[in-house]
């Protein structure tokens, strides 16, 4: 959120990086979501979390269909909550029911 060219060029490669506002915005909602899960980590707060980042890794694969220019930052966006999501699934398993 503070450097957002530079993620942006950092992940975008030799493609187009995305526009600063919408890598603040995915930052932020990383961010908020993090510290949200950090502070309570309720296994329901969890599942709404990684259930976010299953549905942001889908659609950040869409996007890198329609918009080839940006395939690689959103492919690496969809790593990294998909990354976040299994670290979810995993943190449920040991979580009391």
């Amino acid at each position: 959120m503070l450097r957002p060219h530079a993620v942006a060029e950092a992940v975008s490669g030799a493609g187009s990086a995305p526009d600063a506002p919408v890598v603040r915005l995915l930052g932020g909602r990383q961010f908020m979501q993090g510290a949200a899960v950090l502070i309570r980590p309720a296994p329901a707060l969890i599942i709404a979390a990684l259930t976010v980042d299953v549905l942001h890794a889908t659609s950040m694969v869409a996007a890198a269909l329609i918009w080839p220019a940006y395939r690689r930052a959103a492919l690496t966006s969809a790593a990294v909550a998909a990354a976040s999501a299994g670290a979810g699934a995993l943190s449920l398993r040991g979580a009391p029911r």
